[in-house]
C-alpha cells in the first residue's frame, strides 16, 4: 500500500507570518493538533498542540506578536506520497511522531497520522511498528 492511499488529503495550512492564535483556532476548526506551515506550497515548519504549550505559552507571559514561525519546528520529517506505508511507519517509529507530512517532488499534498497508519493497516504490520514508536515512553 502506498502513503498515498492512507493519508489525509484534505489539509488546512498556515503561514509563517500568521497569529500563533490563528494557528490555534485552524487547529480547533479542524479538530487537529498538527498544522503544517507552508511559504507558498514550500512546507516550512509544523505547529503541534504541544509546540504551542512548550514554546509559546510556557516560555512567554504575553503571546501578543507571537507568530507561528516563533513556534513552529522547523525540522519536519516527511514521506513522499508514493512510498510505501512500511516506510512511513519506519519514519515515525524511529522520529517517535504521531503525524508525518506527506509531498511529493517537495510540495505539502497531504498528511499521515498515526490513526490513518492503523486504520488502513488493520493495525498489522506498518500500523504496529508506527504504534511502537509513538508509544515508546508513554
Amino acid at each position: 500500500m502506498k502513503v498515498e492511499d492512507a493519508m489525509a488529503k484534505t489539509i488546512s495550512t498556515a503561514r509563517p507570518d500568521d497569529s500563533i492564535k490563528r494557528v490555534a483556532q485552524l487547529m480547533k476548526q479542524e479538530d487537529a493538533g498538527f498544522m503544517p506551515i507552508t511559504d507558498g506550497d514550500r512546507l516550512v515548519g509544523v505547529v503541534t498542540d504541544r509546540d504551542i504549550v512548550i514554546r509559546c505559552i510556557a516560555e512567554r507571559d504575553d503571546l501578543t506578536g507571537v507568530r507561528a514561525q516563533d513556534c513552529m519546528s522547523k525540522s519536519v520529517s516527511t514521506v513522499e506520497a508514493d512510498a510505501d506505508i512500511e516506510e512511513a511507519a519506519s519514519i515515525m517509529n524511529e522520529n517517535e511522531i504521531r503525524r508525518l507530512a506527506v509531498t511529493r517532488s517537495g510540495k505539502l499534498v497531504g498528511v499521515l497520522s498515526h490513526g490513518n497508519l492503523v486504520q488502513a493497516t488493520r493495525s498489522e504490520g506498518a500500523g504496529d511498528k508506527a504504534t511502537l514508536g509513538v508509544t515508546r515512553g508513554a
